[in-house]
């Protein structure tokens, strides 16, 4: 079906003599690139580089000079930058703006799997002066989802917060719910580690439930590469005075895939997705938190016993 995707593309030198290696969520992936200038991370990637000699995910970088439309099955449109194409047992993401032209500026070519892709960088799109960064958002971001979707984990929408005296509390919530506003109250009010602000990735250990830091935070800027383990959920509600409301199973779960990232265009990875949010609800407390801005939503936390 992808026969003529990359017809009439020339790669300008081979790849594989530069590698560098990030981890994201307990997701490695590494770069492999004929130049140094093609496996360069932008500055909130670089607070992720790892050592790695064999990666979840590995990943090629190619210059052509040109790419052409593809005619496969289109899968998905992001409304953005992105597009999802089916191809012969591969995922190939088109990534296009106005800015750089018509033609995509650079094509992810990935295996059934997620472990393997090649990435082509469009040279007609591409100024020589301009510095490429192969993996910035929202590439890293899909590379990342699509993989835990596969493998057992999942992003949130949420922030992420380690308190010295309480633990990991994570507090979950669309844009504008105040998941920024509750970091900035932790971080004056309290001694807490922040994971993000704004997007966090969940894994099983053992039995129990962590949470990770991103690259991709919000608007209060926190970002970290560390974990925690998860003592409770929280999500969060602007309220008229603070209040804690225990959540069902059913609902927590529903209230945590609408606030998650899964994979919408792929059935399988889809369930999987499903089945880790009920693991999660099982061992992990949640709660409905309806607060109010102010140093009180702290201590309201602080003095909550379930």
């Amino acid at each position: 079906m992808f026969a003529e995707t990359l017809e009439g593309t020339t790669s300008v030198q081979p790849v594989g003599i530069h590698r560098c290696c990030i981890r994201v969520g307990n997701v490695s992936i590494g770069l492999n690139a004929s130049s140094p200038d093609d496996i360069q991370l932008d500055r909130e990637l670089a607070a992720f580089r790892t050592v790695s000699t064999d990666c979840d995910i590995e990943v090629d970088v190619e210059w052509v000079e040109h790419l052409r439309k593809p005619r496969g099955r289109k899968l998905f449109d992001s409304g953005a930058i992105w597009r999802l194409y089916e191809g012969n047992g591969v995922s190939v993401f088109d990534f296009a703006t106005p800015i750089l032209g018509c033609q995509p500026y650079k094509r992810l070519r990935v295996n059934r799997g997620f472990s393997g892709a090649t990435l082509f960088l469009n040279r007609e799109c591409w100024p020589e002066a301009k510095r490429v960064f192969p993996l910035e958002y929202p590439l890293d971001e899909l590379l990342v989802t699509n993989w835990l979707a596969r493998a057992g984990g999942v992003e949130v929408h949420g922030c992420g917060l380690v308190d010295s005296g309480t633990g990991g509390h994570l507090f979950l919530g669309h844009s504008g719910a105040g998941k920024s506003t509750t970091t900035l109250l932790w971080k004056s009010h309290r001694d807490v580690r922040v994971l993000s602000d704004d997007r966090i990735i969940l894994h099983k250990q053992a039995n129990e439930i962590w949470m990770y830091g991103t690259p991709w935070h919000g608007e209060a800027a926190f970002s970290s590469p560390e974990k925690a383990k998860v003592n409770r959920i929280f999500v969060l509600e602007h309220g008229d005075k603070n209040d804690i409301l225990p959540l069902p199973q059913a609902r927590a779960v529903a209230e945590l895939f609408a606030r998650c990232f899964p994979p919408f265009y792929s059935h399988g990875p889809l369930n999987s997705t499903l089945s880790f949010l009920h693991h999660i609800t099982e061992r992990v407390p949640c709660y409905l938190y309806r607060f109010v801005p102010d140093r009180s939503a702290v201590e309201e936390i602080l003095d909550f016993h379930a």
